[in-house]
Parts: structure tokens; sequence; C-alpha cells
């Protein structure tokens, strides 16, 4: 009888250590390298232990991606409620998540994968579209200069992309700045 036999089944762990697999494989390598002969080795979890959870490549992508968008979502609602109830709310706490560093290379590695699913699958930039569209209803409702919101949002976007990829060195006492400057126009925004 092999190992595997003997080991105590825990299902939510091992869906959990082959998602946290595939994440690594996403941000280190590229969605190509995120197969399930790959997943399943570097978990030490048999093909068919991983196809239980995932029977294919588009499911196990389906959930990294649910995974990741709730992430952001949950980290977006810690903020969103932290923000007062005044005119502009979600655009604020939208760019208070994209400079949100609190979860350090955790929080930039979720950021990549995130921008590497949504770039390359059609399907997970329609899922991600659909809800930042919601996200910039809510303040338009509200705002008598929507559109310097979507400049903010735009803004935090660029921010996002640029440190998840490295591209500028950014301090914190330079980033710090840089929010503050956001969220002053969002202010003005509203006025």
């Amino acid at each position: 009888m092999t190992e595997a036999h003997r080991r105590q089944k825990q299902p939510e762990v091992v869906r959990s250590q082959l998602l946290a697999v595939a994440r690594l494989l996403l941000v280190g390598e590229g969605a190509h390298a995120v197969t399930l002969d790959e997943v399943s080795r570097r978990a030490g979890v048999t093909k068919g232990g991983l196809q239980h959870h995932f029977p294919n490549k588009k499911a196990l992508l389906d959930a990294l991606s649910g995974q990741l968008f709730a992430e952001f979502e949950d980290r977006f609602a810690r903020l969103l409620q932290a923000e007062p109830a005044t005119p502009g709310r979600n655009a604020r706490a939208y760019i208070r998540t994209c400079f949100d560093s609190h979860g350090g290379l955790e929080e930039a590695e979720i950021q990549l994968a995130i921008g590497l699913l949504t770039l390359g699958t059609p399907e997970y930039r329609a899922q991600w579209n659909e809800r930042m569209k919601t996200e910039l209803a809510a303040d338009h409702l509200e705002v008598k200069a929507p559109d310097l919101l979507l400049v903010c949002r735009l803004a935090a976007d660029g921010f996002w992309f640029s440190q998840m990829l490295g591209v500028y060195d950014v301090d914190e006492a330079h980033k710090a700045r840089i929010l503050s400057t956001l969220l002053a126009l969002c202010a003005k925004a509203v006025k």
C-alpha cells in the first residue's frame, strides 16, 4: 500500500494546496505552465487526486480566478467599510485597494495573478470588466464629476499594474503622496 493510501483524507486542504501551486506556477512561469501534470507533481498529489477536485485545466483556472477575485473583493469590501458614506466612496475604496500593500508579497502575487488571468483569457477579462462596471456605476449616481473619478480609477489601475510589473521604483513615502493626490482629486469630483 502506498503512502497516499495511508494518509488522512483532507479534501479542503488538498484543494487549497492545488490552487496555491497553480497560483505559483501562473505567477512564476505564466499560464502555459499551469498544467494538470505539473500542478499534481508540485503539489505531491496524484493526477487522479487533482482531477477529483478539478477535472480539467479550465476547472482549475476557474477556481483560481474565483479565489483571486474573491480575495480582491474582500480587501475592497474591508476598505469600503472604512470609508465615510459620502459621494465617491466606492472610488476612494477602489483606489485604496489598488494601493494596499498590507499583504506584502502575497498581495503583489494576487495582483499579478489577476493581471495574468484577465489579460490572457477573454472569459476572465469579461468577468473582471463586469465587476468593475458595477463598482463604477455605484459612484456615477452620486457625484458631480464622474469623469474625474474615472480618471482617478484609471490612475490607480496604472499604479497597480506598474507595481505588479515592477516598472517604477516607488518607495512608501512617494506611494503615499500619489495616493493622497488621487484622493484629493476624488474630493474635487464630488464638490
